[in-house]
Formats: structure tokens, C-alpha cells, sequence
């Protein structure tokens, strides 16, 4: 749109349009005056303005007259594309000439698009969150125009050589400036240069210079060295195209120390002052000074012919050279050439290194310049650029420890590398967040929607967009919310973290650390910010537990929001599973050992919950069915037994462990014992016997120099010394075949009770390092010992309890196909038998839910009230054997039967590993396929069931039988045709009526069991046969056959993952089986009894009744990792991240390749 403008006395500028709208712009005027006083003028210009201190100024210099076409489209659009990138990201003032001509309409134009979409943003902002809710700040856009009046149509005293020109409408603030064309270009550099200083001096509150100071190069000089005092606003200089007066004001800006950026490829001076430039810094100081005068001067006199004719050409060439030595400064960059490409939309990239170069290296050296300029790299998001121009200044790491940056690195969004950095700089996080940070960061994060639509989902009606949080939102609901998404109670402490932020250390220092991490990895999953919680895991001490605990937040995430996100959120919580799995993967091929006690690590700061369990209880089934894990299980699941003999012998197995398990005999040469395994928990259950006083419970007192008491106590406290894999044993090979010694004098006096041999060592001599070998003879098990790890095992519990749950399927089965009065003795058993299931399963449950273990209480509730309710019935029925019909009774017990056949499947055939993965299959497609066939033919099904009946059989009396005959006929189509319905029978014939005198008869036979048959119900049947039979049954067929493949990978999993809580579930059973088990609880209850009367120690009760497969996992979790170890896994997690970058920057290279070669031959070209 084109327009005037007009000055006026009043301070602002009238622009008036081809639509007569009259609209205001704020303006200052230079006077024609060569004692003008420039800083006077700028000042007046800032104030009058105000507006906020820029972060960076761009000036761009450009012809008047002399401006031509793109000669490629793509990089002007890249270069506005770049100016409204710098425009959004930070506060930046742009100066031009503010004429609607060449460069000046072009920024313009991208002004006004982007004030545009801005409008239309807000405009959707308030309608989509209410007219209460303020939309999201934005930078302001300030366009500035120093105008030469002297080019606008009647502004100007002098007379005009040229057209006229108008000033560009999308601009916001003008200067005039009053004189010939020739000498405002000097004056309009100048008065930028002067607009910094003067911002400086009221904005920033930096001393002026003096207010006579002339406008000169040598005043100009003066002013860089009282700036250089102080950290700067960065103002660049931007050549594009350009005339002869366009080199002097780039001869003036060098003249102030001002960087000067030249857009080489854009034509007239640009590229001649970018060749020039290039020549020059080639050929270097030396005799080419002629031979590059006369190149010059014909390069310039092919691209401005009129010099030529005027006699400016050697004047140009002079400008030139005087340019060129401005810009070479001892210790800095005035000047830098960029090619005109498509990289010009990141011109933030390009203009920074610029900036950076230009300053001395004592202004760079400032601190609060080396904070401001942290603070730009920041705000325009480059990274890499603060890493190599700003950081490798900050030699005391001042810009790394400042909380302020770190919150707003934070708070901002994609500034995730920023977050590295200081972390990588090892910034005390504990020393940053409390609750009252924790708390700001809620509140003044970019993007708050997606929390606060967690909030009203969570908290209905308590929380809205316009609100301000409250202090109770961390104090309070912040562990709601954990615990709602995650199952994990009180996961932060806000006194905890406030005390660590002000020194008063709960526990130490590093655990401070680990509990802030653990507050900001929070607000960073429920911010949903995604990349940000990425970075955080690489400085995780726990990486393993964490992706676990972020990726079951991102899951609970996926059911409080909205259906669009579910999709992402899911993807979300399987990236950082992946992650937890990846990590694990590469320590599981460094070393087992390590993964393995990372498994049996209890973490702390989540409940006390190794990561198995943390995986489980957020069904997270990739990370269960990693290789590790189920090594894990199977270890849990042998229980420290194996049964000798090959795979394929004609003896299975499971056979050798059923037969040893009920004869004893065969174990000693069918069952084979980790000895190592056994030794170790058999010490572990000896040192466990050691009371604080250091003696043994069996009141044996142990000498405070004695050798063995000081190993037992060490044992008790830290651990097994033979576990030589154990981070935390690295002491000297002496110390070690020490350890060795003591703990053969050990197994001497604790096992036998007598004196054995010592241990026999070998160190060989001539390796490097020596590798301790040794080898231990020591007596066998005991044999009663034997057995009963035997019957503890897992393994030896599951086949066992299935053995007697066969035999009690066998007995039930018998008693429910015998006649009822012939069955007392067997009914008997049955109640009995199952009495004794429903106690066991019972205590069982009790017991699990009492240990937390991954058991569904409602369903085990649901189970022992039904058994109870079917015990009960069956009894009083038989007992009561007049209140119902027997037939009822036996269809009770067969029912029940049915239940404890189908119970049979649900509870032992999902540790098969063919028919686990079935199972999942089958229910599957029973819960999926099946109902959704269902609902979709019971429509078909209904209607059919009254037409049918209604069209066949007309006069059969109303009643349950026509309900019934209905039913059968719509239903069991499904799998039969009731063909013989449309048959005509002689039976039916001689009851044929052939006239229809009564009204009230409708069908044509006198026996309403006869079918009435006809066109209509030939019809009627075969369309319900076709839609039943051919369409939907083949359609189910297709739903099942589809869920096989699809679920096929899926289903592994599903197993993997029901693996362990099969597991869990058979080691904490007792080691009989019903009815056996009621032995073992009565020696419980013995055991308790005795306890409660202490006549045995709390600690030794628990030893005698806990099943000996739980003691193996809680033995297992009790590993006290060190700092060796917590430097460990995220050294791990570290280079974790590095392969997956190295594996991004290798994925990218052919693309970047492509684009460098499409530069290249662009650059050829022109």
C-alpha cells in the first residue's frame, strides 16, 4: 500500500493512503544544519519513542535509485524470512531508509506479514482460551526510517533531482532528516551510531558522552572508546546492493568501529566492495596495489558505467581502498563477506560471529558482556555459537553459575542445549531450585496449557487458565498428581529440597543434587516438555529408574488429556522405555554383573523399588522382556537348582524335578546346587543371626579381635567379600587372599562345626595384573538342606501345586459324574480340599499386599468370595438336600468345576512359553474381536429373532416358550441353518387349512407348531442366513486371523511381561501345595506363637517363616552401591547419547552433502 507522510508540528507523522485512512506515526526531524547536534537528536528520538532496549540493532544500507532485482527469488525470501526470525526471537530495532523503494518496501513488506499473523494469532488466542486470558507476549516490531526529506515529493527545500518517492507504510517510527541527498547518508550513519550510545545512556543508565560532541569521525572515535567501558548494544551494518552513497555510510560506520556485513551475489556496490575485500585480504600487504587499482577500476566502471562518464571513478576507487583499511583492524573484524544464498533465514547465525568479531578483546573480556552476550546466543537459540564465541571467554565460569540464565533456559522453550551446557558446567541444581523456584517455573513457563488442562482434569474446578498457582500446587497437589500418574506416593519432599537449597543437608550434598533433579525431571515430563526431560536424563545419577519413572508419567499423561495427544504421549513413554532399555543393553554386554545388581537394586527415592518391579507396576513390558531380565527371572525361577541330564533326554526334565521333589532319593544324581549361590546365602543366613552386640543368636559371643566376628560383621553390614565382581571391592590382591582365609575359618565354625582345610590359592606370578584363582573344597549340603531348597524353588512350586491341582481337578470331576447319592466321601474331600485353597490363597494374598508385591487385590478378593460363596452353597445344598432340585446342585458343582478348570489355565499355562504368548492371543480376540462382533451383529440378531417368529410362527401362544424358540433360532444360526423349518412335513400337511374363515388364525395350519411357510419366509431366512453365515461369521474369521499377526510380536511381550508376576507369585507361595500347605502354616503359627512369647528372636522368626525365594530377592536388592558406581551409569548414559548424535549426524550427511553441492553450483554460476 502506498503512502505519504507528512511532518508535522506536533511529534508524529501523518500517513495518508490511496483510501484517504489517516493513521499516526511517531517522528523526530533533523534540521538542515551542519552544526546539528547529533546526540541531541538521538536522545530526543529515544525518548519520544519509548521503547525498550534492543538486544541487537540492524541497520541495513541499500541504494535509493540504484536498486535491482533478486537474481535469485529464494534468498530474498530466505533474508526476510531471516529479519522476522531476529524480530520474534529478541528485542530488535531494524533502520533503513523508510522509503516504499527496493530494500526499504521489502523488509517492509515481511513487517506487515508477520503483524498480520500476529493479529490473527492473538485474535484465535482469545477466542480458543476465553476473553480473560492474556495471549502470549511477543517481541515488539520496531521498523525505523531515517528518511532523507530531500527524496520525498514536496518535503524539502531543495529542489528535486528525481522522481519523487513515498515512505514505506508498515514502518513504525520515522527520522527526518532535512538537506541534500549526498550529505544525509552520512548523517543518516551518524545518527545510528548515536541512537546506541543514547540508548545506552537512558535505557541502560551507562554514562553520556558530552553533549557538544561533534558529529565527526574523531568524536565518533571518542564515543567507541567510552562504550568500550561498558558491555554494548551489538549494532551491525548490513549491505545489500547499494550506490555510491551507500559507501560512504560504510565507510562511516567502520569509521565508529561498527561490523559491516556485505551480501555478496545481491549486485551493484555489495559486490564490489565484496570483491574488492576478498582481493585484497588474498593478495595480502605487498606490490599489488596497482595491478588491484586497475582491477578495481574496471570491475567498478562495468557495474557503474556513469561513474565513468562523470569522472567519479577514480573517487570510488579511492572510497574503496579507504573502506578495505578501515576494516583491518590489529585485533578485530569490521568487515565480513557473506554469500547470497539460502542460509540468509538463519541470519541470526551470520550476523552473531559478525558482532563477536568486531569488539576488542578487553570489551569481550567483560564480564557483564560476556553474560549479555550469553544471554542474545541464548534468546536466538544458537548454541553452538555461545559454545565457541562466548563461553570459551568465560574463564572463571561466571555465565555457567548464574541461576537467572539457568531459570531462563529452563523456561523457555527448545533452549535444551543451553541446559546441557550449564549442566556439563556442573551447576549446583540444589543450590537453585526450592519450592519457591519450583514454583516460578509453574508459573512462568512458555507453555502452561498442557499443565493446566492436567490440572482441571485432575482437580476439577479448582484451577483455570487466568489463575495464578498457588503455594499448595508444590506443597500439596504435586505429589497427587506423582502418585495419580505414576502409583508412587510422596515422591518429593518441598521441605527436603528447600533445607538442601539453604546447606541444611538431610543426607549429603549428592543426594541433595539427586532430589532437585528429580523435582525439574517432574516439571519438565508435566510441561510436556519432552526434549527438555531428553537432556536431563543424560544427568541423571539413577538414568535407568528415572527413564522408567518419566516414561510411566508420560503414559499416566496419555489418560488426562486431550485424544489428539494421547498418540504422542504414548510415543513419548516408549522413547524414553527404549531409552532405559538401550542403556540397559549396552551395560548388559560391558558387564552382566553390574546389570544384575542394578536389577536388585531398592532405589529410594522411588519407594524402595528395583527397577523390574518399577517396569512391572507401570506396564512397561519392552523393558521386562529385555534379555536381562529374563535372565533375572529365570535365576528367581530355578531358585539356585538345575536338574542334570540333556534337553532331549527320554526323562524330562520337569519329570526328575517332580519325581526328587516326592522321592528324595533322585536328588543326588538328578538335581544339581550352585554351590557358589547356596554358600553365599547360606553365609548371608548365618551373618543375619548376628546381634547388635556382636554375638550370635544362639548366645555364642564373638571375641571383639577375633578374625571371624570382625568378617561376620562386615558381611552383615557390607555385603559378601567373595563377590569380587562387587564395584566396591578393589582393594589389593593381600587384602583379598586375606578375606579368602578368614572366610574359610568362617564356613569352618558356622557349617560343621569343625576346623576344615584352608582355602587353597594359586596368584599366578608372571601375569599383569595378577588374577587371584583359588579353589575351595568344602563338605556338601546337608541333605535335609537339600530338600528343602528343593521344595523352595519356584520351579519345584509351580510343577508341584500343578501336580496337586490335577489330582483335585480329578477328584472334582469324578464327584460331579456320579450319581449324587453315591458321592459323600468324595463331596467331602472336595470342600475340604478347597477349603483349604481358598486359606492358602488368602494368607498369600494377605502377604503379598503386605509386601508390596504386583498383585491385583480386587480380583484376588473377588476370587476367594466367590470360592467362599460356592464352599458355602455346596455345603448347605448337600446338606439341605430338600430346598432345591438336585439338578440345580449338580449344575452348581459343575459350574464350579468349570470355574476351577478355566482357573487352571488362567494361573499355570502362562508360564509355557508357546502357550503363554496363545493365551494373549486368544484373549485378545475373545475381548476385542469377539465383542466388537457382538455389538455389531446383535442388531441382526434382534430383529430377526421377532420377524422370524412373528412371518413362521403366527399363532403360537404368547409366552416363555415363543421367547425361547425365538432365541434359538436367531442365536444358534450363528452356527448352524435351521434348515428342516422350511420343509414341508406330512405331518404339518394333514393339518393344512384351506379356508380361512376365522380372522384370528393367521397361519396355514391348524397345529400353531407348523411352520407357516411362503415367499415371505423363504425370503426372510435367507437374507438373515447370508448375513450371519456368509458375511458377519466370515468377517469374524477375518478379525481373528488378523489379530494372530498382529499381536504376534506383541504377544512375546505381553508373556515376558506376565512372566514376572507368575514368577513373584510362586516364590512367595508356601513350599506345600493344598492340602499339604496347612502343615506348613500351622509351623508359622507355632513359629509366631513362640515369637510372641519370646522364646525366639523377632529376627530369627523371620528367618524360620519367610519363604526362603522372597529372603533370595530381598538379599539381592540389598546391594549399597557406590559413587564408582552412580559415575558409572551416567558415563554410560553419556555416551549413550553420543553414539545416537553420531548416528543423527551420519543419517544427515547426505543431505547436507546435497545442499552444499546445489550451493556450490549456484555460487558457479552466477
Amino acid at each position: 500500500m502506498e503512502s505519504e507522510v507528512t511532518p508535522n508540528a506536533a511529534g508524529g507523522s501523518s500517513s495518508r493512503d490511496r483510501s484517504s485512512t489517516w493513521t499516526s506515526k511517531p517522528f523526530v526531524v533533523v534540521p538542515n544544519d551542519d552544526a546539528v547536534n547529533l546526540p541531541e537528536i538521538a536522545a530526543a528520538a529515544v525518548k519520544q519513542f519509548a521503547l525498550s532496549s534492543p538486544d541487537i540493532i540492524l541497520t541495513f544500507v541499500s541504494g535509493t535509485r540504484a536498486f535491482g532485482t533478486w537474481k535469485n527469488e529464494d534468498h530474498r525470501a530466505a533474508l526476510q524470512k531471516g529479519i522476522i526470525k531476529i524480530i520474534n526471537a529478541c528485542e530488535t530495532w531494524i533502520l533503513d531508509a523508510g522509503l516504499d523503494y527496493g530494500l526499504s518496501r521489502m523488509i517492509g513488506n515481511a513487517v506487515r506479514d508477520e503483524q498480520r499473523y500476529r493479529k490473527s494469532r492473538k485474535e484465535y488466542e482469545m477466542f480458543a482460551k476465553g476473553h480473560q486470558q492474556q495471549p502470549h507476549s511477543r517481541h515488539s516490531v520496531v521498523l525505523m526510517g531515517i528518511t532523507a526529506t530531500a527524496l520525498l515529493e514536496g518535503k524539502s527545500d531543495q529542489p528535486l533531482q528525481q522522481d519523487p518517492l513515498g515512505t514505506d507504510p508498515s514502518h513504525t517510527h520515522f527520522i527526518f532528516v532535512n538537506g541534500p541527498v549526498e550529505a544525509v547518508a552520512t548523517r543518516q550513519a551518524n545518527l545510528a551510531v548515536e541512537l546506541v550510545h543514547q540508548t545506552m545512556h537512558v535505557l541502560q543508565k551507562i554514562p553520556n558522552s558530552p553533549s557538544n560532541a561533534p558529529s565527526s569521525a574523531a568524536a565518533g572515535e571518542n564515543v567507541s572508546e567510552k562504550l568500550a567501558q561498558h558491555e554494548q548494544i551489538p549494532l551491525v551494518a548490513m549491505l545489500v546492493q547499494g550506490d555510491e552513497t551507500a559507501l560512504d555510510m560504510v565507510e562511516i560506520y567502520l569509521k565508529h568501529g561498527v561490523p559491516v556485513l556485505v551480501v555478496k551475489g545481491t549486485g551493484l556496490m555489495a559486490d564490489v566492495l565484496a570483491f574488492a575485500f576478498e582481493e585484497c585480504k588474498e593478495l595480502g600487504p605487498g606490490p599489488h596495489l596497482e595491478k588491484f587499482r586497475l582491477d578495481m577500476t574496471k570491475h567498478i566502471g562495468r557495474i557503474f558505467p556513469a561513474s565513468v562518464a562523470d569522472g567519479s571513478l577514480e573517487n570510488l576507487c579511492e572510497k574503496l581502498l579507504k573502506c578495505i583499511g578501515l576494516a583491518k583492524q590489529p585485533d578485530k573484524e569490521l568487515m565480513s563477506v557473506i554469500a547470497s544464498s539460502e542460509y540468509l533465514s538463519d541470519l541470526d547465525s551470520i550476523v552473531l560471529p559478525v558482532i563477536f568479531a568486531a569488539r576488542s578483546p578487553s570489551l569481550n573480556a567483560l564480564p557483564q558482556q560476556i553474560s549479555k552476550d550469553f544471554l542474545l546466543t541464548m534468546k536466538l537459540n544458537r548454541p553452538n555459537l555461545a559454545r565457541a564465541n562466548v563461553l570459551r571467554r568465560d574463564y572463571d565460569g561466571v555465565v555457567l553459575a548464574n541461576n537467572e540464565l539457568f531459570e531462563k533456559a529452563l523456561l523457555w522453550l527448545g533452549r535444551e542445549s543451553f541446559v546441557e551446557e550449564f549442566m556439563e558446567g556442573d551447576i549446583a541444581v540444589h543450590k537453585f531450585l526450592n519450592h519457591s523456584s519450583l514454583l516460578r517455573l509453574f508459573r512462568l513457563a512458555d507453555n502452561r496449557d498442557f499443565f493446566v488442562a492436567l490440572l482441571e482434569d485432575i482437580f476439577p474446578g479448582r484451577f483455570s487458565q487466568n489463575e495464578s498457582f498457588e503455594e499448595s500446587l508444590v506443597t500439596v497437589d504435586l505429589n497427587l498428581i506423582i502418585q495419580q500418574l505414576t502409583t508412587l506416593p510422596k515422591f518429593l519432599s518441598m521441605h527436603e529440597l528447600s533445607s538442601n537449597y539453604f546447606g541444611l543437608y538431610a543426607h549429603d550434598a549428592f543426594v541433595a543434587e539427586r532430589k532437585a533433579m528429580n523435582a525439574l525431571m517432574v516439571w519438565a515430563v508435566l510441561m510436556n516438555r519432552f526434549s527438555l526431560a531428553e537432556t536431563l536424563l543424560k544427568f541423571c545419577e539413577d538414568p535407568i529408574p528415572m527413564a522408567l519413572f518419566v516414561s510411566a508419567m508420560f503414559r499416566g499423561l496419555s489418560g488426562h488429556c486431550d485424544a489428539s495427544l494421547t498418540t504422542k504421549l504414548h510415543e513419548q513413554s516408549r522413547n524414553f522405555s527404549m531409552k532405559a532399555i538401550d542403556i540397559l543393553d549396552m551395560s548388559y554386554r560391558e558387564s552382566s554383573e553390574r546389570t544384575f545388581d542394578l536389577l536388585n537394586q531398592k532405589f529410594a527415592d522411588f519407594n524402595n523399588k528395583t527397577p523390574i518391579k518399577m517396569a512391572y507396576e507401570s506396564e512397561n513390558k519392552f523393558f521386562l522382556a529385555h534379555e536381562s531380565c529374563q535372565i533375572w527371572l529365570t535365576r528367581l525361577w530355578e531358585g539356585g537348582i538345575k536338574v542334570y541330564g540333556p534337553t532331549d533326554s527320554l526323562i524330562p526334565s520337569e519329570a526328575k524335578l517332580i519325581i526328587s521333589a516326592l522321592l528324595l532319593f533322585p536328588i543326588n544324581f538328578w538335581i544339581q546346587y550352585d554351590s557358589k549361590e547356596f554358600l553365599k546365602h547360606q553365609q548371608a543366613d548365618n551373618a543375619a543371626d548376628i546381634n547388635e552386640n556382636g554375638s550370635l543368636h544362639n548366645d555364642v559371643p564373638l571375641e571383639q579381635d577375633d578374625p571371624v566376628g570382625l568378617l561376620l560383621r562386615n558381611i552383615s553390614r557390607h555385603g559378601d567379600p567373595m563377590d569380587l565382581s562387587s564395584p566396591k571391592n578393589n582393594e589389593t590382591s593381600e587384602a583379598t587372599l586375606q578375606k579368602l582365609e578368614d572366610l574359610s575359618l568362617l564356613e569352618s565354625r558356622l557349617v560343621s562345626g569343625k576346623p576344615t582345610e584352608p582355602l587353597s590359592l594359586n596368584v599366578p606370578r608372571k601375569r599383569a595384573p595378577p588374577v587371584i584363582r583359588y579353589h575351595r573344597r568344602r563338605k556338601a549340603l546337608p541333605f535335609w538342606r537339600k530338600v528343602y531348597y528343593l521344595w523352595s524353588a519356584p520351579r519345584t512350586k509351580f510343577w508341584m501345586f500343578q501336580l496337586f491341582y490335577w489330582v483335585y481337578l480329578a477328584i472334582f470331576s469324578i464327584a460331579v459324574i456320579l450319581p449324587s447319592c453315591n458321592k459323600t466321601h468324595l463331596d467331602a474331600v472336595i470342600f475340604i480340599w478347597t477349603a483349604f485353597g481358598v486359606i492358602e490363597l488368602g494368607l498369600r494374598t494377605a502377604y503379598q499386599a503386605r509386601h508390596d508385591f504386583p498383585v491385583s487385590i480386587r480380583r484376588r478378593v473377588i476370587e476367594i468370595v466367590v470360592t467362599i460363596v460356592f464352599v458355602l452353597a455346596a455345603v448347605i445344598l448337600r446338606r439341605y438336600s430338600g430346598l432345591v432340585r438336585p439338578l440345580y446342585t449338580r449344575a452348581l458343582f459343575a459350574t464350579g468345576l468349570l470355574y476351577m478348570y478355566y482357573r487352571m489355565i488362567s494361573v499355570f499355562f502362562p508360564m509355557n512359553p508357546d502357550l503363554g504368548p496363545t493365551l494373549y492371543r486368544i484373549k485378545r480376540m475373545i475381548l476385542v474381536d469377539f465383542v466388537s462382533f457382538v455389538r455389531l451383529a446383535f442388531p441382526f440378531i434382534l430383529a430377526n429373532l421377532f420377524v422370524l417368529q412373528a412371518v413362521m410362527y403366527p399363532d403360537v401362544p404368547f409366552g416363555v416358550e415363543t421367547w425361547r424358540q425365538g432365541f434359538h433360532r436367531a442365536f444358534f444360526t450363528l452356527f448352524t441353518a435351521f434348515i428342516q423349518e422350511i420343509d414341508y412335513t406330512p405331518r404339518c400337511e394333514a393339518t393344512r387349512i384351506f379356508n380361512h374363515s376365522d380372522t384370528c388364525w393367521t397361519g396355514d395350519y391348524a397345529d400353531h407348531t407348523c411352520p407357516t411357510l411362503g415367499v415371505i419366509s423363504y425370503v426372510l431366512n435367507i437374507q438373515y442366513w447370508i448375513i450371519m453365515r456368509l458375511i458377519l461369521m466370515v468377517l469374524l474369521s477375518a478379525l481373528f486371523a488378523a489379530t494372530m499377526i498382529k499381536v504376534k510380536e506383541d504377544a512375546e511381550y505381553i508373556f515376558k511381561y506376565q512372566r514376572y508376576s507368575t514368577v513373584l507369585d510362586f516364590a512367595s507361595r508356601s513350599a506345600l501345595p493344598p492340602p499339604l500347605s496347612v502343615v506348613g502354616y500351622l509351623f508359622d503359627w507355632i513359629v509366631a506363637c513362640c515369637a510372641r512369647t519370646k522364646r525366639i528372636d523377632p529376627g530369627h522368626r523371620k528367618q524360620l517363616t519367610q519363604p526362603r525365594s522372597i529372603k533370595l530377592i530381598d538379599r539381592r536388592s540389598a546391594v549399597i552401591r557406590s559413587n564408582e558406581s552412580y559415575s558409572y551409569w551416567m558415563g554410560l548414559t553419556k555416551e549413550y547419547y553420543r553414539k545416537k548424535a553420531e548416528e543423527e549426524r551420519e543419517r544427515k550427511v547426505p543431505a547436507e552433502q546435497l545442499k552444499k553441492l546445489e550451493f556450490m553450483t549456484f555460487d558457479l554460476l552466477v
